[in-house]
């Protein structure tokens, strides 16, 4: 893609996200999240052509894609399993949880496995207390999980792949 065509599906974009964004800077998130669909991750051209159809600085479009920690600013494996770190996980098995994590994935904390099927990334806080420990795979909610959940759940991914 060149571009003006790459601005054009920015402005798509942009035209089909609901009325809830009537101000061009309150839809950078959903712009934002709707291009890491599209493309995997938000890479530097892709923080400046958000910038340049909100009419924000790419320094401030950085500062959110960063800050938010759904927002993919480097390539990640098809399948993202985050494991909640949190106190009440921790206390719970969360540290087992990510090194079996690491085992049954075959890929270190924030690399992408050899085959490109996962990316393993610890989490704070996912909000999901009361099903500790707790992860979010592909942006679904799991939990208590164990060892042979977690093993069962990342098999089940690599026969879908």
């Amino acid at each position: 893609m060149n571009d003006a065509s790459d601005r054009q599906v920015l402005q798509k974009h942009l035209a089909q996200l609901p009325a809830t964004h009537p101000e061009r800077r309150a839809a950078v998130v959903p712009m934002m999240q709707s291009l890491q669909a599209e493309r995997g991750h938000l890479d530097d051209k892709s923080i400046e052509e958000v910038a340049q159809v909100t009419g924000l600085s790419t320094t401030e479009v950085e500062e959110l894609a960063t800050f938010y920690s759904l927002i993919y600013r480097y390539p990640a494996g098809r399948h993202v399993l985050r494991v909640c770190d949190s106190l009440c996980c921790s206390l719970r098995g969360a540290d087992r949880l990510l090194q079996a994590a690491e085992k049954y994935s075959g890929v270190s904390l924030g690399k992408i496995s050899p085959d490109g099927a996962f990316s393993v990334l610890p989490s704070i806080c996912l909000g999901l207390c009361d099903q500790a420990p707790a992860a979010l795979v592909d942006d679904e909610a799991v939990g208590p999980l164990d060892e042979a959940a977690l093993q069962a759940l990342l098999q089940r991914l690599r026969q879908e792949n």
